[in-house]
């Protein structure tokens, strides 16, 4: 194939919006549920907990979509950062981004991998390891269709995966309403500790959509189309996940979900009977698929903006005439095949909760300080009530980022570590290459 260096601008809002709820929407909604009612004592707090959540994703998504639409470049916070606060930045960044995604992907596909163990595929001859490293390669060619052909099949599978999440709503609506609980559920008096696991939680299932300004330069029209697809992304996840919620305590008293380490399971089986596991676990496969998918198209644009940038390669900032980038496709591949299995993405998967809210307050740093260096660019979309707003989401996102670092301080401080380490071993590097070419062109001179 011809290569260039240029992405093809063909994605539009319903990618966006695809990739909002195919990134986001994931086994957690399922899980969490019974969670969060240990930390409730009423349906009422419950669904008030899951409001406050999206409220916090809605707020946090405020800084993505003025620099989306501002600068929308590919590899999104990487750009952001680079902008506005130089070189060292843009490499803290892009060096984060790739180990984050790359070892956050390792996890997925292995995850894949146990569902269709479960449902029997390889006939247990093939561990969830091998079969993930098939769902990567199956992944990789639907990638390599292209752009606009993988932007389509990433919307199909985001829309089945909605529409089957609305189809359990449905029946679980349609049965008789559970019995009420003879006494409040004893784990609901956890108190504010209990509030908090159950934030934590709730705010996990709602991660993801920041992906999108990852493709800024690929997206028609970004300056409208990113900041429609990011919050009404949000907002369509929050009314799934709020239906979700509403028709497990339709079939399911509080207590009985306080109960539960799998609630969305317990009400499966009460429903379907013993077609409930499997029923659940054809969801799985459906739910991570899309989100492997997805994942292969960002990570191998991470690799392609560190490339351009000349962070990595630049060998590796190539795109087919179809508009993948397909040599930072296979690189970002082979390095999640390679933690996948070595065994290592166990422990850097941990760190990537810390790393995301990191990414966050970073983002929120880029705003405030690209609002000082280049007051006169273009914005199509600004933060309202700004500098107001923008100080609380940075105080909000700091305050989360305290609260995942105490909460896990060895898995927080080693991914931080990691990241602190490559950073100074690379811009090291650098600097002591660019010292012999700067006395060459004086002597030139």
């Amino acid at each position: 194939m011809r290569e260039t260096n240029h992405l093809l601008r063909v994605l539009g809002v319903a990618f966006g919006l695809a990739a909002v709820l195919g990134s986001v929407i994931g086994q957690g909604i399922l899980r969490s549920p019974g969670i969060v009612a240990q930390a409730s004592g009423s349906p009422a707090v419950l669904i008030g907990l899951w409001a406050l959540g999206a409220g916090i994703a809605l707020i946090s998504a405020l800084p993505f979509a003025e620099l989306g639409a501002a600068v929308p470049r590919c590899g999104g916070p990487i750009s952001f950062a680079g902008r506005a606060y130089g070189g060292a930045a843009r490499v803290v960044t892009a060096l984060t981004l790739v180990m984050m995604m790359i070892s956050s992907q390792a996890v997925v596909v292995y995850v894949l991998g146990e569902f269709l163990v479960r449902l029997g595929v390889g006939g247990g001859a093939i561990g969830p390891g091998g079969l993930g490293i098939a769902a990567m390669v199956l992944f990789c060619l639907v990638n390599a269709t292209g752009t606009r052909a993988s932007g389509v099949a990433q919307i199909v599978l985001s829309a089945a995966k909605g529409l089957v999440l609305i189809a359990l709503v449905v029946i679980f609506f349609a049965q008789p309403a559970a019995a009420p609980p003879s006494a409040p559920a004893a784990a609901a008096h956890g108190g504010w500790l209990a509030f908090g696991t159950a934030m934590l939680v709730i705010i996990g299932t709602y991660n993801g959509w920041g992906d999108l300004v990852i493709y800024g330069e690929e997206i028609e029209n970004p300056g409208k189309a990113i900041p429609r697809a990011l919050f009404g992304g949000i907002a369509g996840v929050a009314v799934i996940y709020l239906a979700v919620n509403l028709a497990l305590l339709h079939v399911m008293n509080p207590a009985d979900m306080a109960r539960s380490g799998f609630a969305a399971a317990d009400a499966a089986r009460a429903v379907f009977g013993a077609r409930g596991d499997t029923i659940l676990t054809l969801f799985g496969v459906l739910s991570v698929g899309a989100i492997g998918n997805l994942g292969l198209m960002t990570s191998s644009r991470i690799v392609f903006a560190t490339a351009r940038d000349g962070i990595l390669p630049r060998r590796l900032a190539t795109v087919s005439r179809l508009g993948t980038p397909l040599a930072a496709m296979t690189v970002a591949s082979l390095g999640t095949a390679a933690l996948l299995w070595s065994g290592t993405y166990l422990t850097l998967s941990e760190t990537s909760s810390s790393l995301a809210q990191g990414v966050f307050v970073l983002v929120t740093l880029a705003t405030i300080g690209l609002r000082r260096r280049e007051p006169d660019l273009e914005r199509p979309f600004r933060v309202p009530f700004y500098p107001w707003s923008i100080w609380f989401v940075l105080l909000l996102n700091l305050a989360l980022l305290a609260v995942f670092v105490v909460q896990d301080p060895f898995d927080a401080l080693l991914g931080y570590g990691l990241v602190a380490l490559l950073s100074a071993g690379y811009l090291l590097f650098a600097r002591r290459q660019a010292e012999p070419l700067a006395e060459a062109a004086e002597g030139a001179t």
